[in-house]
């Protein structure tokens, strides 16, 4: 009889038991028929899932997503909120059912959203455990800092951690497009280059090509234009009288513009030797490796000259002198 008396309060709070049970699984099985884990709710769904005395967790991203609203921001983020509640529906069972994942549309849920004087989205808020072992000191919701976190799916990973029951990884669903494309990249460049063989091999084996690959590179180490590019020169530079100058003086300093003159200089200087050594023999015509001879040697002379005078215009303490 006393066992009885004792018994029956316990047996009155069986029914309130069999009911908060019964609502926290109903959530976890439209969570597990989601691909994602997420529960899509509306303004009656909304207020109970997080009703006042729930034992799990819940974490509610108000978004705007049909094409009216033009909310850019809302499809930025989706995929980042379902990447989340993907990698926490990884969880096992009895774990990832303490915590839930939701999606409240506004079109499904203006009342909520006047409710709560919301006139923005996406917004994620995460609501706490009220009651029941997963219950914390923190019962206020705390709303996620999208301005200042952004809409990568990092970020709210980060957010969550210390607020679900348990720590989850982010999981990164991966590609197989990037395993089928790059093989098959691959081969066809591949049958690409050997059904060209006969062209490109006689390209990769031309010296006219290597050597003009070749006077290209050095031009354009000795011209300075590595040192411009490092120390950020300017193309120009304003003269005393407010005209433009394109020669820096001093030997430790240089322009844009002179790099590019010098290059042209030492371009021309090495097409005269060569013109010298490799084109004018190759003239049968006696008269015309004459004229070719004088012609060239008249152009390495001017323009080494010119060479000579502009190292006298950046520094007028410079010696020497040819035809300028």
């Amino acid at each position: 009889m006393r066992l009885l008396t004792i018994l029956t309060p316990l047996l009155s709070l069986l029914p309130l038991a069999l009911s908060l049970s019964s609502d926290q699984e109903h959530w976890a099985e439209l969570s597990s028929k989601s691909k994602d884990g997420v529960i899509k709710l509306d303004s009656q769904s909304y207020h109970e899932l997080l009703a006042d005395d729930r034992e799990y967790s819940v974490s509610v991203v108000l978004t705007a997503l049909p094409a009216q609203f033009k909310c850019q921001p809302c499809h930025d983020f989706d995929p980042s909120f379902h990447q989340v509640a993907a990698s926490w529906k990884r969880k096992p069972k009895h774990v990832r059912d303490q915590h839930f994942f939701a999606k409240l549309d506004f079109q499904d849920g203006q009342a909520v959203y006047q409710e709560l004087g919301l006139t923005s989205a996406p917004t994620v808020m995460f609501h706490p455990a009220l009651t029941g072992p997963n219950k914390s000191n923190k019962l206020s919701v705390i709303t996620y800092e999208m301005n200042r976190n952004g809409l990568t799916a990092p970020p709210l990973h980060s957010f969550l951690l210390n607020l679900v029951p348990e720590p989850f990884a982010l999981y990164k669903p991966i590609n197989p497009l990037h395993y089928i494309a790059v093989p098959i990249s691959l081969i066809a460049i591949t049958v690409s280059l050997y059904s060209m063989r006969k062209i490109l091999v006689p390209l990769i084996q031309s010296r006219l090509i290597w050597g003009s690959l070749s006077i290209v590179l050095i031009l354009t180490f000795t011209s300075g234009h590595m040192w411009n590019r490092i120390k950020n020169a300017p193309y120009v530079a304003a003269g005393p009288n407010g005209q433009i100058s394109w020669i820096a003086g001093g030997y430790s300093n240089q322009l844009g513009l002179e790099s590019q003159v010098v290059a042209g200089i030492y371009g021309l200087l090495g097409f005269s030797i060569i013109a010298l050594t490799v084109l004018i023999p190759a003239q049968s015509s006696p008269i015309k490796q004459r004229v070719g001879v004088y012609l060239w040697l008249g152009m390495l002379i001017i323009v080494f000259s010119l060479l000579i005078k502009l190292f006298r215009m950046k520094n007028g303490g410079y010696p020497f002198a040819l035809l300028f």
